[in-house]
């Protein structure tokens, strides 16, 4: 169920046609403010880097709000429950796979960082996958274990039970303030570069779907890419729509922001309204970075063309979107139907990555490897 509104689309209007903007201070211009790994390894993974934002805001969801060191508290108690159920008592998994099925929430980022730090690799599932599929993937990545948060147990226990596969629930606890300091367990320190991190599926259209595995090394060298050509500054404050089981949601939107000490704001699954509120909204923390694929670029402008009506409104989301958001654009956002996204006369200014451009580009590439 979506979270209730945080207005009516009348008082959104009125918002709309009162509202001036206040001066943007951050943007694509911005440094990209980093700090150093916790770890000597050039390649490890993100959780590395969150006590050197300890306080900072790291995610918004419909629970509240979660700083670094709850992701990295939660996290950690989270990987001991796995290394005891595992009976690993070193703390390394060497390379067991880990599935785990969450909501877009704080859940997801525990349930993957949990995974990496015990040393296992991160096998994101998917709640609109039927028991057969999640079945397949499960058995396929030959995990040793699945997570889930609870709503999703009901859904789990008869695959978990056929596969005879363990299954963790996670507390309930993770949805709120960390109640201990990190510092009580430490995690210990690898040698990350060669070891796998993820086993994204693909989508399966030319037969079963094929589990594609990504090193720790990979998803440095994408996520740097990335922060890299998209100016990522520990400022910015992404929405987060998309689902949690593709590159594009995890690298792209979750990964990069908490990289750099960023706030990632979290919508339990998409919806137009619900996105609109959040990009013209003025609370805090106020949206400065948005990416999307062409279908929910559609979906808004189609919300965009039946509500938005009049030019003092139109002018008011040019004006949010060309100063205050950048918004990502996707190959396809340049042909057919996405026209509308470009277009002088309204509609949502993409704007590119920085770097020099060739004629016909619509993205930059990106290095997968380091």
């Amino acid at each position: 169920m979506l979270p209730r509104p945080v207005m009516s689309f009348p008082r959104l209007l009125c918002a709309v046609a009162s509202q001036r903007l206040a001066p943007w201070r951050g943007g694509g211009s911005s440094p990209v403010h980093t700090a150093p790994a916790v770890c000597a390894d050039g390649s490890a993974p993100v959780y590395t880097r969150a006590l050197a934002f300890a306080d900072r805001i790291a995610l918004v969801d419909q629970h509240g709000q979660h700083t670094y060191r709850d992701l990295y508290s939660h996290s950690l108690r989270l990987s001991r429950e796995l290394c005891r159920l595992l009976e690993r008592a070193d703390g390394d998994l060497q390379e067991e796979r880990v599935s785990f099925l969450c909501s877009n929430d704080v859940s997801y980022v525990v349930a993957q960082w949990a995974s990496w730090m015990s040393g296992g690799i991160a096998v994101p599932l998917y709640r609109k996958h039927p028991q057969a599929e999640l079945e397949y993937f499960i058995r396929d990545s030959r995990s040793a274990v699945v997570l889930a948060s609870q709503e999703y147990l009901e859904l789990l226990s008869p695959v978990v039970r056929k596969l005879g596969v363990p299954l963790l629930p996670l507390p309930p606890t993770v949805y709120g303030t960390a109640p201990e300091e990190p510092g009580a367990w430490r995690v210990p320190e690898r040698n990350w570069r060669d070891r796998g991190a993820m086993i994204i599926y693909t989508s399966g259209t030319t037969g079963r779907p094929k589990g594609v595995l990504s090193t720790h090394r990979n998803i440095k060298a994408m996520v740097t890419g990335l922060v890299h050509k998209w100016a990522w500054s520990k400022d910015d404050v992404i929405l987060h729509v998309l689902p949690l089981h593709h590159v594009h949601g995890v690298v792209n939107k979750l990964l990069c922001p908490l990289w750099v000490g960023a706030t990632c704001v979290m919508l339990p699954e998409f919806s137009a309204q619900l996105v609109w509120e959040k990009l013209l909204g003025g609370e805090s923390p106020r949206i400065s970075v948005f990416m999307a694929v062409p279908t929910i670029y559609a979906k808004l402008t189609d919300y965009y063309d039946r509500h938005f009506t009049q030019p003092h409104a139109q002018a008011f989301v040019r004006a949010v979107c060309e100063q205050r958001i950048r918004l990502r654009g996707d190959p396809a956002a340049s042909r057919g139907g996405a026209h509308s996204l470009r277009k002088p006369e309204g509609g949502l200014p993409l704007r590119a990555p920085r770097g020099r451009k060739r004629k016909g580009d619509t993205e930059r590439p990106v290095a997968t490897v380091g």
